[in-house]
């Protein structure tokens, strides 16, 4: 029997990991934090996340970041931070005192990447010890080397869901795996300024509420969908859909990249910034 979603109110409760300037997994999606308390107490830079605009490059020149890829850096509580190359993802840990900063990178995701990403990883890997301090100004983070040249540019990313439209790049087939297949991309997620949370099924138009709370917590409340019949494999992956959003207790910003993932914390869904 395939599953509508005309039940009880479903319950979204949000982890922000990114409040204040929050961006948000990464191409490569390597969303492990390091628990090692490096910062206390919080800094400015706890809690922000950021979105790679340039790096410098071999001949001090300022460097694009990849177009079609997203490279990001997050400033997680308790020292640890994570990011992405724009394929792969990363963690690791930051102190910072003031002004002055350093990073050390970690365990790192091993996605082959095109070649002019691979460029793009080699280079901010090189660059990342090198970080001695940094600056902020509106919604531009710059990281700084002893001498005071910019090596790494970035810009504040998303600030929450409110607002925002997604499309679907995985969903947990309710057996341990999370897949993409030809459906996919067209479920979609689109959390409203006024309140209200609408989607795309796949086969059927999705609506309720949703409230932001404290602590980021997110409840959607009111979920239902029309009745529409289409063939069976969009139903299964509607169903699929469906069951997947009733098990998210959190969410993951990371530039484009939004995770929703249950109490167990295993992905449910997975998006990309629509648009």
């Amino acid at each position: 029997m395939r599953m509508r979603f005309a039940a009880a109110g479903l319950v979204l409760v949000g982890v922000v990991g990114l409040a204040g300037c929050s961006s948000g997994s990464s191409s490569g999606g390597a969303s492990s934090t390091s628990s090692t308390s490096t910062t206390s107490p919080a800094h400015e830079l706890t809690g922000t996340a950021w979105v790679l605009r340039s790096y410098r490059g071999s001949a001090g020149d300022a460097v694009a970041a990849v177009a079609g890829s997203t490279a990001t850096l997050a400033f997680r509580p308790r020292g640890a931070l994570d990011g992405s190359t724009g394929c792969n993802g990363f963690s690791g840990t930051y102190v910072a005192d003031g002004t002055a900063l350093s990073i050390r990178t970690g365990a790192m995701t091993l996605i082959k990447c095109p070649e002019v990403e691979t460029a793009q990883e080699t280079a901010l890997l090189q660059l990342f010890p090198q970080v001695a301090r940094y600056t902020i100004a509106g919604d531009a983070l710059s990281l700084k080397g002893a001498d005071g040249a910019t090596l790494l540019a970035y810009t504040a990313g998303l600030t929450g869901l409110t607002g925002t439209s997604w499309t679907a790049t995985g969903v947990n087939n309710g057996h341990g795996g999370v897949e993409t297949t030809t459906g996919t991309g067209q479920l979609t997620a689109d959390f409203g300024p006024d309140g209200v949370f609408t989607g795309f099924g796949g086969c059927n138009v999705l609506s309720g509420t949703y409230k932001v709370g404290g602590s980021g917590g997110v409840t959607i409340a009111g979920f239902a969908a029309t009745q529409k019949r289409c063939a069976a494999d969009v139903d299964e992956l509607e169903s699929q859909y469906g069951a997947a959003l009733g098990r998210v207790t959190t969410y993951d910003i990371s530039g484009d990249q939004l995770t929703l993932r249950n109490a167990a914390g295993e992905t449910q869904v997975t998006y990309r910034l629509a648009g």
